[in-house]
């Protein structure tokens, strides 16, 4: 212990007197060979030195970089999608207003009253074609009014009413049945809804030639509906002079899977079910039974 004691005190006196020894070398102007010889041996190791740290220092600066960048492109992706956002949403504010133009285009070339209503649920299930709306009973709605789209053409009749709400049976609902007319020849047919989303024509004598973009109109006759309108596009016409009927499928001119906005026309009242006295209701079932 005292030898490691005596060995630390003799190293710190020896640098004290080299200490010495330099500061006195410097003040005389001696010091300056040893300095240059210093600076020849040890010059390359620290050039050495500070070229192996220049890319750590360098990693270390492009980091900072790279994380100025990433919060710049953070920053523009953001200001990208809040300038599409308000693009959607101007865009959609334009459809949104010629769509209802349009509507009220139709409502100021008719001398009737109609009421603008809003599509807020479909049915989906494929069960039945099937709109919900947002007006009811409460905006004049009742069971039997035509639903009309922006154009004017069909879309379905008012099926159920809510003081808040409606629900339109679309003219292809295999329940639905409109009376007709083939527009060129003015012969009377019944537009049926079918399965597959189209419509038929069924009970078209073969006398009406009924051709692919020919215009199927409502007939208006029994008063369930108005008359002249727009209801579907022939597609297909099929029959043969000896057929009765012709077998005419039609593609309904309203875009009843895009529809957004719709006129209800409330000042048409349908014309209520006739009630058959037994006598006709025996006649009728005679006359049926005929036919088959």
């Amino acid at each position: 212990m005292e030898l490691l004691r005596s060995r630390l005190a003799q190293w710190l006196l020896g640098m004290v007197l080299l200490v010495a020894l330099l500061a006195t070398l410097a003040a005389v102007g001696v010091a300056q060979p040893i300095e240059e010889a210093a600076s020849s041996v040890f010059g390359p190791v620290q050039r050495g030195l500070r070229q192996a740290a220049e890319p750590v220092a360098n990693l270390v600066q492009n980091v900072d970089d790279f994380d100025r960048v990433d919060d710049e492109n953070r920053a523009l992706r953001n200001r990208i999608e809040q300038l599409e956002a308000e693009l959607a949403r101007a865009h959609e504010a334009q459809i949104q207003f010629r769509g209802r133009e349009a509507l009220l285009a139709v409502q100021e070339a008719q001398d009737e009253i109609f009421v603008l209503a809003e599509v807020v649920t479909r049915d989906l299930t494929g069960l039945q074609d099937v709109l919900g709306l947002n007006r009811g009973s409460n905006d004049g709605l009742e069971v039997g009014m035509p639903v009309l789209a922006a154009g004017g053409s069909l879309v379905g009749v008012i099926a159920e009413v809510r003081p808040g709400s409606a629900f339109v049976r679309l003219v292809t609902d295999p329940d639905t049945s409109v009376r007709a007319l083939h527009q060129l020849t003015r012969i009377e047919g019944v537009v049926r809804g079918d399965a597959s989303g189209n419509l038929r024509v069924d009970f078209l004598p073969h006398t009406a030639d009924a051709q692919p973009g020919h215009v199927f109109v409502t007939s208006g006759l029994g008063g369930l509906m108005p008359k002249g309108i727009p209801i579907g596009r022939v597609t297909s016409a099929e029959g043969s002079a000896q057929d009765v009927f012709r077998r005419v499928r039609l593609d309904p001119i309203a875009p009843l899977d895009e529809v957004e906005l719709v006129l209800i026309q409330v000042t048409f009242q349908p014309a209520p079910p006739v009630e058959l006295t037994a006598e006709e209701a025996a006649e009728a079932g005679a006359g049926e039974a005929a036919v088959e």
